[in-house]
């Protein structure tokens, strides 16, 4: 997280032993983003001090920590207001700190995250409702004149880089990216539990 605009970045990751690349990753796309570089060179040469919070000392970066509890909290509100399985903890995670990036903060007198870091405000109007139904259009070549032009999944979240959203197709246990989808938020799902089956992936963009 950067502690001026408060703007986040997340990587899930399978085991710990990743927590390194994951990070030279992020510093490597942050440093042309923040002029970190440039901000290193100033500070050697007008004789600024840099402080460094010490290693295995969480407790030293109040900001970094009260977010954490701010998204596992927002993350685990989203699973239980919906009824879903902690298989999609991850999911969730990463839609609470999309959508908290795009939320306006106290901290910075009612500015978002992304206002600050970006310099403009951010467009909201694709947002919708966690886990409600959308029906993807069906994209398969050959469809017969009977066969369904779209198919009826929930709402997981956004896709990062895209315009398009993360859907979960609960008959054929994958997730699914696409843009052309016509959402129903005032409806719920009846159709598979989501406690059955495992998770797949693939995207139709």
């Amino acid at each position: 997280m950067d502690d001026h605009s408060r703007y986040m970045w997340l990587r899930l990751l399978m085991a710990k032993d990743q927590a390194t690349r994951a990070i030279k990753e992020i510093k490597a796309w942050a440093e042309p983003e923040t002029g970190n570089k440039q901000r290193r060179r100033y500070c050697a040469k007008e004789g600024v001090g840099r402080h460094f919070s010490a290693p295995y000392s969480p407790q030293q970066n109040g900001v970094v920590e009260r977010k954490n509890q701010i998204v596992v909290g927002m993350a685990q509100c989203m699973l239980k207001a919906k009824g879903m399985p902690a298989t999609f903890w991850g999911e969730a995670v990463t839609t609470a700190v999309y959508i908290l990036k795009r939320a306006s903060t106290k901290a910075l007198d009612g500015q978002t995250p992304f206002e600050v870091w970006h310099g403009r405000k951010p467009n909201i109007s694709h947002l919708r409702t966690f886990r409600c139904v959308g029906y993807v259009k069906v994209t398969k070549l050959g469809l017969s004149k009977l066969e369904d032009r779209s198919k009826p999944m929930v709402l997981l979240g956004y896709e990062a880089g895209s315009k398009g959203y993360r859907m979960y197709d609960l008959v054929e246990r994958r997730v699914v990216i696409s843009r052309d989808i016509v959402f129903n938020e005032s409806t719920s799902w009846t159709g598979p539990s989501l406690e059955q089956g495992n998770m797949r992936s693939s995207s139709d963009k």
